[in-house]
């Protein structure tokens, strides 16, 4: 009886709200002006073709950009209705853009915190820091997605998955490292590609300290730092011919694991990390593998190279003191008693921590090679 009252109800969204009264955010840029207020640009959706007030707005494909200002996030939001007209709705949000001046000079989990707070944002929603202001980034035209905040989403995915340029985080992410004991991390950085190109890019990685932004990791040694904090897909390893400066070989990897351990002995750490994996042979222009010991010739170049990319990326964190891997978390974790004599100098601990690379790496393909007959 129950189940036959059940179906004669009348269905419906759990919120009385219709969709007409709300306003679908799918990014926020958020900058940090000379006089010390926010300004924020939040990218709606939109549904329909027809143009809303141009003076207020920029309209950019299937969504509209709408400006605001004021000494906290929350009144910012506040204003949106007066220019849209629309109360926001920001359980859709996928992207939040951090200017490089505000990254730097605020604390990026007390600006941010009304996001944490509200039931409405997902913790799921991608954070990246923005070469200049992250506004001019809202403003491109999406290559192939309907809106720029599906295409700073895709291109961040895509650039740590497949090309190991950056590194895709989160929310979430970054308040479980600042809730941590030791808080240094990395963020997902972007940039535009000259200031009249519509195109942008994901490479790199933002370096935080307690909550604020330091340096920048250049794209050319995120590949190394992936290895070190367990966080790389796959991408591909280019060595040098022998005796040529110019000529490349390249390798595919399809998989990689790496560990990383702190070895403890009183007072003193030693980082050890072990990295294993599968290659596919992409490019040959110097070497021929037709033995098995010209294979392992091709295969120990590709481990020294890797190991060279991981002792690079350590390396610049260490002269930074940035311990961006996580390793005082995991000597917290693993030696507790140690740790509460380490942490109060622990970044020079870091910067001065010996440390061990292993490569073992397997070549499970040469590619496919075909004859062809010229006529």
């Amino acid at each position: 009886m129950l189940a036959a009252a059940m179906l004669v109800l009348p269905t419906g969204c759990w919120s009385k709200y219709e969709l007409t009264e709300r306003a679908f955010v799918m990014g926020v840029a958020l900058d940090l002006r000379d006089d010390g207020k926010l300004d924020m640009l939040t990218q709606v959706y939109r549904p329909s073709s027809s143009e809303i007030g141009k003076s207020t707005s920029t309209i950019v494909g299937s969504s509209v950009n709408i400006k605001t200002s004021d000494d906290t996030v929350m009144e910012a939001i506040r204003d949106i209705p007066i220019h849209l007209g629309r109360k926001a709705q920001w359980s859709h949000m996928r992207v939040i853009i951090v200017g490089e001046k505000l990254a730097r000079s605020l604390n990026l989990i007390q600006t941010l915190d009304l996001f944490y707070r509200d039931h409405e944002p997902r913790n799921s929603v991608s954070l990246m820091i923005a070469k200049g202001k992250a506004a001019h980034l809202f403003e491109k035209t999406p290559l192939i997605e309907q809106t720029s905040s599906q295409q700073f989403l895709r291109t961040s995915e895509s650039s740590h998955r497949n090309a190991a340029k950056t590194l895709d985080t989160t929310l979430l992410d970054l308040i479980r490292r600042m809730k941590s004991v030791q808080k240094d991390m990395a963020v997902a950085y972007v940039y535009e590609e000259g200031k009249t190109s519509q195109f942008f890019s994901a490479a790199g990685l933002a370096l935080l300290q307690d909550g604020m932004m330091k340096d920048v990791l250049p794209a050319s040694k995120v590949e190394g730092f992936l290895m070190l904090s367990g966080d790389y897909k796959s991408g591909a390893v280019e060595i040098h011919c022998p005796g040529s400066k110019t000529e490349l070989e390249t390798a595919e990897v399809l998989s990689l694991h790496s560990s990383i351990k702190p070895v403890v002995k009183g007072d003193d750490v030693r980082l050890v990390l072990r990295i294993e994996g599968d290659i596919t042979i992409n490019e040959l222009k110097c070497s021929k593998i037709s033995t098995a010991e010209q294979e392992a010739i091709f295969v120990r170049a590709i481990e020294e190279r890797i190991k060279e990319q991981a002792a690079g990326a350590l390396s610049f964190l260490q002269k930074r003191q940035i311990d961006a891997i996580g390793l005082g978390n995991r000597v917290y974790r693993t030696h507790p008693q140690a740790w509460s004599r380490m942490k109060a100098d622990w970044g020079t601990r870091f910067a001065a921590m010996p440390y061990d690379i292993y490569v073992r790496m397997r070549l499970v393909s040469g590619g496919t090679i075909r004859s062809k007959t010229m006529s």
